[in-house]
């Protein structure tokens, strides 16, 4: 039996990826309400917890895969419309 996939829909938002070893600066280049896909140069492990945050709220994940390109993260619980929505805007992230 074929599991279903999460819809998943683009975006460009810079953000910071919190883990145990560090931040890092990533970019969500896709979402839905149940994982996203963060480019970047990441060093990250799979099943590696990191955090980030969607609305100034907290959001919990685990990396499922690491690639060259980056990291698909699988969220501990899935995102609430509201977050969704603000996760697939278009924005980048300045470091000042």
């Amino acid at each position: 039996m074929m599991q279903s996939r999460a819809d998943r829909w683009p975006s460009a938002w810079g953000f910071e990826l919190r883990t145990d070893q560090g931040d890092f600066a990533a970019k969500i280049v896709n979402v839905s309400i149940s994982g996203a896909f963060a480019q970047g140069d990441l060093p990250l492990a799979t099943g590696q917890a990191v955090r980030l945050s969607a609305m100034r709220q907290p959001v919990m994940a685990h990396v499922v895969r690491v690639s060259e390109r980056g990291a698909a993260l699988k969220f501990d619980r899935p995102l609430s419309a509201a977050q969704l929505e603000n996760l697939r805007q278009y924005r980048d992230l300045v470091f000042m």
